[in-house]
This record gives C-alpha cells, sequence and structure tokens, in this order.
C-alpha cells in the first residue's frame, strides 16, 4: 500500500512565495553598493598634462581688440559693434580665470560639493536638487549635479546660449583628478573645450 500526501492550498502558496522570494533575500544579502567617489581635497594642475587653458581661450574668443573701435567723441563703441565688445569683455573674464585654475580645492559631503579654484572662484552644488548662481559676469546660471556611473556631471547653464557641462573622474591608484570641461556661449566661435590634470597636493600645499 503506497502512501500519496496532498498539500492545502495555504501551504502551496507558502512554498511559491518563498521560492519567488529567494532570488531576492539573496541580493538583499550581497555585498552593499560601494560609496561614491570623494574628490574632497587640495589639488594642483599638473600643466604637462593639461590643456593651455589660456592658448585655448584666446582661440575660440578671437582678437582682444572689439572690430570698429570706438566714437572719437566717446569711449563708447560705435553703433553696431555692441556684441563685440561684450566678446571682448567674455574673453578677458575667461583669461581670468585660467590664471586661477593652478590650484583646486574641493569639499564634499553627502548634501553637496564646493568647488574653489584659486582664491576668487568657489562654486556649490547641491546633490539631488536644482540651484541658481551668479556666475562672474553677474549671469544667472541654474546649476544641476549628477552621477556617471563613478563620474561626476556638473552642468550651469544660462541665458544668450551660455551652457557649461564639466565632468569629474578620480583616479585614486595615480593621485589624480581629471576635469574636462565644455564651455558653450553664443560670443564663442566654437566651444571651449578643456581637460585639466590635478595631482593631489601634500601636507602644506606642495605636490608629492
Amino acid at each position: 500500500m503506497s502512501l500519496h500526501w496532498t498539500l492545502g492550498p495555504s501551504v502551496e502558496m507558502s512554498l511559491r512565495r518563498s521560492v519567488l522570494a529567494a532570488p531576492l533575500l539573496a541580493v538583499l544579502a550581497g555585498p552593499a553598493f560601494a560609496a561614491p567617489p570623494d574628490f574632497s581635497g587640495s589639488w594642483r594642475l599638473d600643466h604637462a598634462r593639461s590643456d593651455d587653458a589660456k592658448t585655448r581661450i584666446e582661440e575660440v574668443t578671437g582678437s582682444g581688440q572689439v572690430s570698429g573701435g570706438t566714437s572719437p567723441l566717446t569711449i563708447l563703441p560705435v553703433p553696431g559693434t555692441r556684441s563685440g565688445v561684450e566678446r571682448v569683455e567674455l574673453r578677458d573674464w575667461l583669461l581670468s580665470i585660467a590664471g586661477q585654475l593652478d590650484r583646486f580645492d574641493v569639499e564634499q559631503t553627502a548634501s553637496e560639493i564646493k568647488l574653489y579654484h584659486g582664491d576668487n572662484i568657489s562654486r556649490i552644488f547641491y546633490f539631488g536638487r536644482e540651484s541658481t548662481r551668479e556666475d562672474g559676469q553677474g549671469r544667472k546660471l541654474k546649476c544641476r549635479i549628477r552621477w556617471k556611473g563613478e563620474q561626476l556631471v556638473l552642468e550651469e547653464e544660462g541665458d544668450k546660449g551660455r551652457k557649461m557641462l564639466e565632468m569629474l573622474t578620480l583616479v585614486p591608484s595615480a593621485g589624480l583628478l581629471i576635469q574636462t570641461v565644455r564651455w558653450e556661449d553664443s560670443l564663442l566661435k566654437k566651444p571651449l573645450e578643456l581637460r585639466l590634470v590635478y595631482v593631489r597636493a601634500a601636507a602644506g600645499g606642495a605636490t608629492p
């Protein structure tokens, strides 16, 4: 005589749930997600491995002179040359930024990241929300930040076609921080693209 056991509906349902839940439990029990890179620290520009910012700026902004000159009676530009004046003003401002790129300091927390170039340039981005700030020319910019894998993407957008896309990449094994920048503006002949390589500064401000 053979015995045949029949499971009740409630028992069968419990078994099915256990089988379906097993893969999910395996995932949850696995290793936690790795923390995002921390860019905090003081960095010094490696000129040999970086683009020449001054040269690139001069290429995309053109001459330092306004075509058409100024009125002989005033210091104001002659009619129709306002865009040329704005272009030269942008050129001079970008060149002043280029003079601040040797030092890069970063303070990063779970909620924000603060970026400092030299003594005069500071920016703050907030993780998870858009913010606004004014640039050195008084233009308001919308600022956003997001992760792309282990790279940090920063976006700034203003009027008259002004837009900056910036990416930070950490190379811990070599002690490097790579900053790539694409700057767009209607006054430029073409977008300004820069690749800047920074070396972590040792205590006292010297590079290792």
